[in-house]
């Protein structure tokens, strides 16, 4: 007869006891592993089994003891500490990996990894710069948004991301003044919104948050320049759009009126106009790039600009009086270009042109050139876009104003150069600001029609990068899908089927049984 003890109720009891206890510990892991619980209510569910557990154990621990004696028991309690020891194993390289983390991406053209301007922008964060997202909860576009600022999240420690469902709390959608499928990116109180969200969005809504100020263009206007606003296909509103959009406040400036330049002027640009500047619009210029000023100067062919070239020549910049025909004639399908046309591949070092491997088309340019007594004390001027050697610089202007232009022994044989950039260092350091001045033979690759021709787009922004010292906003240009999908033919698609899902499971199964018989059998 058993002992008051053991009997067959107190037994029972304690089993239901454990096994409450187990499952009460379970629910708890699972609940904190999934997040889906208070954590008053998931810590109470984990101490209430651990609890419960150790009273059924101690409440029995004779039984437990006899329990433990058995033969079978111990080999059970070796494969428990093993399984144990395994997932222990388990755990810390989840703990390491989730606090050392490294993300590998095995696509062609590492469409996963942010560019490096946005990686050189995120190590000089010195702020902390928080981006909500306001999509609903199922949304596609939520989990595209995750997987892009997750990138952002893992390479700065000063970059953190949320997501608000609007429809679930509408309140802080309402406090934000959000829609549906937009990012606030916030830093010290400044806010950016983002509707379309690619990496060039996001990198340049993080620059224009941590700025100490907004940059500002000035494109001077009263000799025929090109409109700003202009919809024409010789105007420039897609890409002052652009620069908007990047944050750039742009404005147009007569030196007529002003006689100055505006002291908040970043960048001063002078794009394409058909007629000289007078004296004292010179004298202005050259008393903003003295000052440390930046300017862009975009001079076509077939002008005289005797005296605004008075301004370049301190920067050993000069145009040359003829216009560039190329012989390569490409076919586009909507569009052909011509041999007034220059195809440029060819771009010298420089923080403008590095990492860009794109075509850009001028049209109707004319040569830059930089003289042999360059050597001036704390000027650096260089080539920046240099045509190929098909190409020459006409100039017998008339004949090519009636299209009869042909290539002869008075012509200036190519390659030839159609981009510059010169910086003036004052001397003594530390007596003025750095002066950047940048020269093109062409004001036609920025209009409307031609701007987002193959990589014109690109070249103008890191123009204005550089000169406004944005050299972090340099263009990221999107990096498309490369076909990285595997297709697969009927026979190959029964055969994966059948080792995944048939033969993996059979092998398992079999060494399982044979395990189980063997143990059996001893």
């Amino acid at each position: 007869m058993p002992t008051p003890s053991h009997t067959p109720d107190r037994t029972a009891l304690w089993r239901l006891l454990a096994g409450t206890g187990v499952a009460l510990l379970f629910l708890g892991v699972v609940l904190s592993a999934a997040r889906v619980a208070p954590v008053g209510a998931r810590a109470a569910l984990v101490v209430a089994g651990a609890a419960i557990m150790v009273l059924a154990l101690v409440a029995n621990r004779s039984a437990v003891a006899a329990f433990s004696r058995r033969r079978a028991t111990r080999r059970g309690a070796d494969t428990v500490l093993a399984t144990l020891f395994f997932v222990a194993i388990l755990v810390v390289i989840q703990a390491t990996s989730v606090r050392r983390s490294h993300q590998f991406d095995l696509t062609r053209n590492q469409r996963n990894t942010l560019a490096p301007q946005s990686v050189a922008l995120l190590d000089s964060l010195d702020h902390d710069v928080t981006a909500t997202g306001f999509y609903r909860q199922s949304s596609l576009n939520r989990s595209r948004a995750d997987e892009l600022l997750s990138l952002y999240a893992r390479a700065s420690s000063r970059f953190r991301y949320e997501f608000i469902d609007p429809d679930r709390n509408p309140d802080a959608a309402e406090r934000a003044g959000a829609t549906v499928d937009e990012v606030v990116i916030e830093c010290n109180g400044v806010v950016r919104r983002i509707h379309t969200l690619t990496e060039q969005d996001v990198t340049n809504a993080i620059l224009q948050v941590t700025r100490v100020r907004e940059k500002v263009l000035y494109f001077v206007n009263g000799h025929g320049e090109r409109d700003v606003d202009g919809s024409p296909r010789e105007g420039y509103r897609a890409a002052t759009r652009a620069l908007t959009g990047q944050g750039y406040a742009v404005r147009t400036l007569s030196l007529l009126t002003m006689r100055e330049v505006p002291a908040d002027c970043d960048v001063l640009v002078i794009a394409g106009p058909r007629e000289d500047y007078l004296a004292d619009e010179v004298t202005a210029i050259d008393r903003y790039l003295r000052a440390g000023g930046s300017a862009l100067f975009m001079l076509d062919p077939r002008f005289d600009f005797t005296r605004l070239a008075g301004a370049l020549d301190r920067y050993r910049l000069r145009v040359l009086d003829a216009v560039i025909l190329d012989d390569l004639v490409l076919d586009a399908g909507e569009r052909t270009f011509d041999a007034t046309v220059a195809k440029v591949r060819r771009y010298e070092k420089h923080p403008i042109t590095e990492g860009f491997n794109y075509v850009t088309m001028f049209t109707r340019a004319r040569p830059v050139y930089i003289p042999e007594d360059t050597l001036r004390a704390g000027l650096d001027v260089q080539y920046l876009a240099i045509t190929d050697a098909e190409a020459w610089g006409e100039t017998d202007m008339n004949s090519f104003t009636v299209g009869r232009a042909t290539r002869d022994g008075v012509d200036i044989a190519g390659p030839m150069p159609l981009a510059a950039v010169a910086t003036r260092t004052p001397v003594p350091a530390g007596s003025a600001r750095t002066s950047r001045v940048v020269l093109v033979g062409d004001s036609d690759f920025a209009s409307n029609s031609f701007y987002g021709v193959l990589g014109n787009a690109d070249f103008f922004q890191n123009i204005v990068a550089f000169l406004s010292e944005d050299e972090d906003l340099i263009r990221i240009r999107p990096r498309a899908a490369t076909g990285d999908t595997v297709y697969i033919s009927a026979a190959q698609g029964r055969m994966v089927f059948a080792v995944s899902l048939v033969l993996v499971p059979l092998i398992t199964l079999i060494v399982g049984a044979s395990v189980v018989f063997r143990r059996r059998a001893l």
